[in-house]
């Protein structure tokens, strides 16, 4: 073999021609009279310099291509370049990940959570669809219903009904909601032929606020992904086994995963600011029926601003009969229920915080929702396709038959206490929960966890797996610096999403045994210890002093949660230090090019005898292989948002 000829062949100006300048070779012979250990492409030992030979074991490189001989350069033009066109539109693209929380801080913990954990994005995104999804299949023999012969000719406008508050749970999963039977507001808001106006408006106004698709989403996405397109293209066409560019191919990679998420969120479709949902429940005036009795001349309706479902977090208020009036619903002050928190960290976790990537902490409260207002329509649908009426309580001596003659408004004329039996909704059939039992989540709802989860691990290791296979069969093969990187942001990333999950579950058991302590006690206020003294009066309410094991589950909550985010911040810093740190030259050192970190200090060695051409045909297949894998998880996670997404063709 030529040695001087091949040496003219590699490229100049690098790291590598910097590192052969110092090693002992000879120029005119094939052997280099054992002062260097030589290897081949598989790391085997070599006793002369031939074809097969691709570099140096890693103590050579320590002996003569260390630091101090060939010391750290940095590029400013192959920085510029690198960072301009591989990580730059990246880092614009995260601009259009759903944020819509309610202060900047929460923008900002969203973006570290996104970005330090693509899993929990996903998982959230997943969640989302799939409660839509079932809502949709669930609801729709509801609104059948509500369509057919029995229902519709009576109360044509029902079905409508029905859709417009199917919206409302749609778009709300961004916020935590609360219903509440308030004076019997809930009832009203069901019931109540004169709402329909505000359910009208409520579905018009989150319509108009959803988050479409813009300009500038397009332009970022598309910005990002021919960037991505045309490292691959130059990969395979110019630049094939240069290890400059498989940096920039696996960096590249390990972003991608914001195409296909970002993408699913306009889809699936988000509220565009974080009060948009609260000020359409807000916006307009609904009626409610009165308390009984009611006199016969006056109406059984009055005005105001309803207070059925709010934007709020926390149990759910309980309401209580009065001496005075068994129908006035009659709820304890809202301040009653502010829970104390373990060593100054709120225990109710990020199902109180406002945004879309909060959504996984609100599968539960949700759900509970859902199934609340569905079980009162299904009550309302049946009572009207079999004819009853909803009569105030003084008619109800008297048998009154549905009369086909009069407006809805005259059939379901009911007072608070009647509208709320009429739906199933008064205090004898139960109370309006904001946690469910562990025994009452339903094995559809652990299924969708379940789903949802497959599809967050699918996403983040099939990007992050797709950047590991092209760092680890680009030469030196191995698990290296960059590898290594790759391997630690996925685990970390993975590791956020369970510890975020287990604060979730750990939040919701500590808030069912306040919600417990709440049924049996409407009035008791949390704030206070549960302080038993025969000086306090008797209308002073009840305090409540945590158990041992309650304050274990809280302190699990906030821990879990606390150490998930500061993580999450961590590892968007170190996908950050990771990419500079790439594009810089920070790896060319003996450490990571030899790669130490798998292969160690006694098999360790680095490439450098090859050629870019030599390199291609051994990086090749692994390249192909890691973006072929790439495209098909971004095209497979994005074909099941969509699917999940679409409406049904049954669907009105």
């Amino acid at each position: 073999m030529d040695l001087p000829a091949l040496l003219a062949d590699l490229p100049q100006h690098t790291w590598n021609s910097r590192c052969i300048a110092q090693l002992p070779l000879a120029e005119d012979a094939n052997f280099t009279h054992g002062l260097l250990h030589l290897v081949d492409a598989e790391g085997r030992a070599m006793s002369n310099f031939t074809n097969e030979t691709w570099g140096i074991t890693i103590t050579d490189c320590y002996e003569y291509c260390n630091t101090g001989r060939v010391p750290y350069y940095f590029d400013f033009r192959i920085f510029a370049a690198a960072f301009t066109n591989f990580l730059l539109p990246w880092l614009a693209l995260t601009a259009q990940l759903p944020y819509e929380t309610s202060t900047p801080w929460d923008n900002l913990l969203s973006l570290c959570l996104a970005v330090g954990s693509p899993a929990l994005v996903t998982y959230s995104l997943a969640l989302t669809i799939l409660n839509r999804y079932s809502l949709r299949t669930r609801w729709h023999s509801l609104h059948q219903t509500a369509l057919s012969r029995a229902v519709h000719d009576k109360y044509s406008d029902f079905s409508v009904r029905i859709k417009a508050i199917q919206f409302l749970l749609q778009e709300a999963q961004q916020v935590p909601l609360r219903a509440s039977q308030e004076r019997g507001w809930l009832s009203s808001l069901i019931v109540g032929p004169k709402n329909q106006a505000w359910w009208r408006n409520v579905q018009r106004r989150l319509t108009r606020t959803r988050r479409g698709v813009t300009f500038s989403l397009v332009a970022q996405i598309a910005a990002a992904g021919v960037a991505w397109l045309f490292t691959v293209t130059n990969s395979f066409i110019e630049s094939r086994g240069d290890r400059l560019v498989a940096n920039q191919l696996g960096s590249g990679t390990l972003w991608l995963w914001l195409i296909p998420v970002i993408w699913g969120w306009v889809t699936v479709g988000t509220q565009l600011g974080s009060d948009s949902i609260d000020e359409a429940l807000r916006a307009d005036v609904a009626y409610r029926a009165k308390e009984p009795p009611i006199a016969s001349e006056t109406s059984v309706t009055e005005k105001g601003e309803q207070r059925a479902i709010m934007v709020r977090s926390g149990l759910a208020v309980q309401p209580h009969r009065v001496q005075t009036n068994h129908a006035a619903f009659e709820v304890p002050p809202v301040t009653n229920l502010e829970l104390p928190g373990w060593l100054g960290a709120d225990i109710m976790g990020d199902e109180k915080r406002e945004g879309p990537i909060f959504n996984y902490a609100r599968v539960f409260t949700w759900w509970q929702l859902a199934q609340t207002i569905e079980t009162a329509l299904a009550t309302t649908v049946n009572n009207i396709a079999i004819g009853q009426t909803c009569k105030p309580a003084r008619e109800k001596v008297i048998a009154t038959p549905w009369s086909h003659d009069r407006r809805p408004e005259e059939n379901l004329a009911g007072d608070s206490y009647t509208a709320a039996q009429y739906c199933g909704l008064d205090l004898t059939h139960g109370q309006i929960l904001a946690y469910p039992e562990w025994k009452e989540i339903t094995a559809n709802v652990w299924k969708r966890i379940v789903i949802a989860s497959f599809v967050a691990i699918f996403v983040q290791w099939g990007t992050t797996g797709s950047s590991v296979l092209i760092a680890y069969y680009t030469p030196t093969k191995g698990v290296g610096c960059r590898t290594a990187g790759y391997l630690l942001y996925g685990g970390l990333a993975t590791l956020i999403w369970m510890l975020l999950q287990a604060s979730m579950m750990f939040s919701h058991a500590a808030l069912l045994r306040y919600q417990r302590e709440h049924r049996q006690a409407p009035s008791m206020d949390f704030r206070r210890p549960s302080i038993a003294s025969p000086t306090l009066p008797t209308s002073t309410p009840q305090g409540y002093e945590r158990t041992t094991a309650h304050s274990v589950l809280c302190g699990l909550a906030v821990t879990t949660r606390l150490l998930g985010k500061t993580l999450a911040i961590g590892n968007t810093l170190w996908l950050l230090v990771m990419a500079l740190m790439q594009y810089t030259g920070v790896y060319d050192r003996c450490y990571c090019r030899g790669n130490q970190t798998g292969l160690g200090l006694d098999k360790g060695w680095l490439v450098l005898f090859k050629t870019e051409d030599d390199l291609g045909n051994y990086a090749t297949s692994p390249w192909a292989g890691g973006v072929a894998m790439s495209i098909l998880v971004c095209v497979g996670s994005y074909l099941f948002f969509w699917l999940g997404s679409r409406r049904s063709p049954k669907e009105v």
